[in-house]
């Protein structure tokens, strides 16, 4: 798979999808393609959410509404992930006593 496809390849990619039913997605703006010389471009993650978009809508009957909130949250899902990656890079980065001390906070309140 290259960087990224163009939607006719897509489509081909996943058996439910029509160029309506992605323009459709696309008009939700939970799925955005990005922009090229060569037109209109998705990404691997636009790829797995269009499965995932498609298998909602068809296996779980899963409305528009839902759609997108269901995005969202998994969008903010995923930035949270991001952001607490950081986190335990840069206390990974810290001295072990550090380390000690933020393991026994965590401990004290209860963390997993």
């Amino acid at each position: 798979m290259t960087d990224t496809l163009a939607p006719e390849d897509v489509i081909a990619r996943i058996a439910p999808l029509t160029a309506a039913r992605l323009e459709h997605f696309e008009r939700l703006r939970i799925v955005t393609p990005v922009a090229t010389g060569d037109g209109p471009r998705y990404r691997l993650l636009d790829v797995r959410r269009i499965t995932l978009l498609c298998e909602l809508t068809d296996d779980f009957e899963v409305n528009e509404d839902a759609l997108v909130i269901i995005m969202s949250l998994l969008d903010q899902l995923h930035g949270a992930q991001g952001r607490l990656d950081h986190v335990v890079n840069a206390i990974a980065e810290e001295p072990l006593e550090i380390k000690l001390r933020l393991s026994r906070r965590l401990i004290e309140a209860g963390a997993p």
